[in-house]
């Protein structure tokens, strides 16, 4: 690392990270971390504020084989750790040191093998946003104080082996949207004070060894996934179990203006730009929001730019002034990031998250490699989301299901793979979905049937979807698209709610239409040749345009086009005989140029103009010299001055 950036603390979460290397990776798998990389290079470890601080492990899909060091307790700064889905992480624990990352928003060790109970050192995290612990081994009964996690929102605990009872506690979690506790081995009575939850919409809590006793609050009743047949709804008496909602807390006061780092007031003093310089504000710290996205945008420019065409973002520029860089509102933040086609060949950086007051992120028509950030879906105000035409591989990940604002998204010709996440039903305001010409395979979730909104979408090309159907609510959505896929329609409008990232539970689709019917060989013909053209647009062009222009084409221009040809072939035809009588190159251009027209009707128009266009302009200069030159022949012809007035 440059000395500049070098601190204490960067320094000891560097020997932290080191310590902790090889338990975590276990055997037959290596980590990147090593002394001669800088950090800030190591594989999954991102830094972030001021000064740099370790801020973010990411090692999903990563078949770690070891076990959860406690060392990571002590990076104090860390707000995101992200261990899901490597199967072989097991036989170890929750390290208790995990409650003393008092900064953590973000902890999601799903889908692994850990064992023993979960440690009740994590109610300490106070600032936890998410906690993903389901699909593992735990035991034991829920720790009462994951109750005292006031901005949790998500909170899945399914498919463990945890006993016990419900804590009472999860009635204080005023901001939980969704809570997983299906597949475990609960007993007792479902807690009343769950019905205290205001923002609860995704609720699971059966399971095949669960045995709830006593009944069911209404509200709890109506928002359950599923639950036993014996779990009926409670009556008003026994209602009165339940305390009255706490009262709403008070807004907390506004944050007082940051005081400026040292170390940005000395790099000042020496002359040195920095963010300071570049926000073109003259205090700027009357806008910290500013000032973060300026941080923020200068850590992804290296990364981001990758070894393409270098982004001219400087210090010594305002920052309304960077290419593809856009403000608005009041106070001025950024708002539109717009970096399509700009030969970029990095990966798309977890820090982009960090712009919460995005709107519009387009990296379109790069060469972007690597994953998609499962940190994109803190972007509560994105309305548009194009990161098509890339070279992105792994999953789509189904934290972008909570992009609530999102109209647009736009995942296209890239090199996605596996199943198409069903928390994409979420996106209810998407109005335009394009994952075409991808590796995904599986069901078409039932889940996005609550895309009430949408207008278009493409699932064509490369993807290979092996069974289901298609939500009924698609049938008036771009059927040519659609009628690629071979897929039926569902019959039932409504799916169920699932849980992100899970297959939905208890709901067999049954076709609305009678079974698929192959087309004619005409009809067969002209969709392969409607695909043909889809497949070969220009990238620049409307889709809608090669459509148009093939239908009119195919059922309006091909006559049209031809009876114009034969007039104008038969009109010089007949000019030549008047004057010459004899069959010679004016004959032969219009033949040709008779010829070419009928081709052309036969062609894409947007592909061949220019093509046309050149053999146009000669066979017009050529039958125009041919037909002055016969011109000149039968004047000097002496048998043709002799014929009479009238013949003439």
């Amino acid at each position: 690392m440059p000395p500049d950036k070098l601190t204490e603390g960067l320094v000891r979460d560097c020997e932290l990270l080191l310590a902790a290397r090889d338990d975590l990776a276990g055997e037959g798998i290596e980590l990147d971390w090593g002394y001669y990389t800088d950090i800030e290079r190591w594989e999954g470890v991102g830094l972030g504020g001021t000064p740099l601080r370790v801020r973010v492990i990411r090692l999903p899909y990563r078949g770690l084989a070891g076990v959860i060091p406690p060392e990571l307790g002590g990076l104090t700064q860390l707000r995101r750790l992200n261990l899901v889905n490597n199967v072989q992480l097991s036989g170890g624990t929750i390290p208790p040191e995990l409650g003393n990352l008092r900064e953590l928003r973000f902890l999601n060790l799903g889908g692994n093998q850990l064992r023993g109970t979960i440690p009740p050192e994590l109610g300490n995290l106070r600032e936890l946003r998410f906690l993903n612990l389901g699909g593992n081994d735990l035991s034991g009964a829920i720790p009462p104080e994951l109750g005292n996690l006031p901005e949790l929102w998500l909170l899945h605990l399914g498919r463990n082996q945890l006993t016990g009872e419900i804590p009472p506690e999860f009635g204080n979690l005023a901001h939980l949207e969704e809570l997983e506790l299906q597949a475990n081995r609960f007993s007792g009575t479902i807690p009343p004070e769950l019905t205290n939850l205001g923002r609860l919409k995704v609720l699971f809590l059966t399971g095949d060894e669960t045995s709830y006793t006593g009944c069911v609050p209404p509200a709890l009743y109506d928002l359950a996934v599923t639950l036993l047949p014996a779990n009926m709804p409670c009556a008003d008496q026994a209602l009165a179990l339940a305390p009255p909602a706490p009262p709403t807390p008070p807004l907390p006061a506004p944050a007082p203006t940051p005081a400026p780092p040292v170390a940005l007031i000395e790099m000042a003093r020496a002359g040195i730009p920095t963010c300071l310089d570049s926000t073109g504000l003259p205090n700027v710290w009357s806008n910290a929001g500013l000032l973060q996205d300026c941080f923020a945008l200068m850590s992804i420019r290296e990364p981001l730019a990758g070894a393409g065409k270098e982004l001219t973002w400087e210090h010594s520029v305002d920052i309304d002034q960077w290419p593809g860089v856009s403000l608005g509102g009041e106070p001025a933040r950024v708002t539109r990031l717009r970096l399509a086609e700009m030969d970029l060949a990095g990966q798309a950086p977890p820090e982009l998250a960090q712009l919460d007051a995005l709107r519009e992120l387009n990296l379109s028509g790069n060469r972007l490699s690597g994953t998609i950030p499962y940190e994109l879906g803190d972007l509560r105000e994105l309305e548009y989301l194009n990161l098509g035409g890339n070279e992105l591989t792994g999953i789509i990940p189904p934290e972008l299901g909570k992009l609530r604002q999102l109209k647009v998204l736009d995942l296209g010709d890239n090199q996605l793979s596996e199943e198409i996440p069903p928390r994409l039903g979420s996106l209810t305001n998407l109005e335009m979905l394009s994952l075409r010409n991808n590796r995904l395979s599986g069901d078409i979730p039932p889940r996005l049937g609550n895309l009430q909104k949408l207008k278009r979408v493409r699932l064509d090309g490369g993807n290979s979807f092996t069974g289901g159907c298609l939500p009924a609510e698609w049938e008036q959505v771009s059927p040519d698209f659609l009628a690629a896929l071979g897929l039926p329609y569902c019959a039932d409008p409504s799916a169920p709610e699932d849980g992100p990232g899970y297959p939905p539970i208890g709901y067999p689709p049954q076709p609305l239409h009678p079974p698929y019917v192959p087309p004619t060989p005409i009809g067969e013909r002209l969709a392969e040749l409607n695909q043909w053209v889809n497949t070969t647009t220009l990238p620049n062009l409307p889709e809608d345009a090669h459509n148009i222009f093939l239908q009119a084409g195919l059922q309006t221009g091909v006559a049209g086009i031809i009876v114009v040809a034969l007039l104008c072939g038969s009109l010089l035809f007949n000019l030549a005989r008047r004057d010459g009588g004899k069959i010679g190159p004016v004959e032969c251009f219009a033949a040709a140029g008779t010829l070419m027209i009928v081709l052309h009707s036969n062609f894409e128009v947007f592909l061949f103009q220019s093509v046309y266009i050149v053999v146009w302009v000669f066979i017009g200069l050529g039958a125009g010299f041919a037909y002055i030159h016969r011109r000149q022949e039968c004047a000097a012809a002496p048998e043709l001055q002799e014929l009479p007035a009238a013949a003439a």
